[in-house]
């Protein structure tokens, strides 16, 4: 990364294993039973609610993900969060 990591982007790139060859940054946290990372997260009020790993990472170096939309990986990997391997896509 070039720029200067918020603290809510360290603590989701501290979590995951960067690989030189794909870079793709593979999810070290909690997974779900369908391969996916997962991790807690509290909105604006406070809320506190489990999210995909790659929705916050998402989230926290792209954009909101608007209604309607889930985050998925163009590199493949279920476990990779990396902001440049993520895309919308409309459900």
């Amino acid at each position: 990364m070039t720029q200067e990591m918020t603290v809510k982007q360290k603590r989701l790139f501290d979590m995951t294993q960067p690989l030189d060859d794909s870079g793709c940054w593979i999810w070290q946290g909690q997974v779900s039973n369908s391969g996916y990372g997962r991790i807690m997260v509290s909105d604006t009020d406070n809320t506190v609610k489990m999210v995909s790993a790659q929705a916050a990472s998402y989230q926290q170096f792209i954009a909101e993900v608007p209604d309607g939309y889930l985050v998925k990986q163009s590199c493949g990997s279920r476990l990779c969060i990396n902001p440049q391997h993520l895309m919308l896509l409309k459900i």
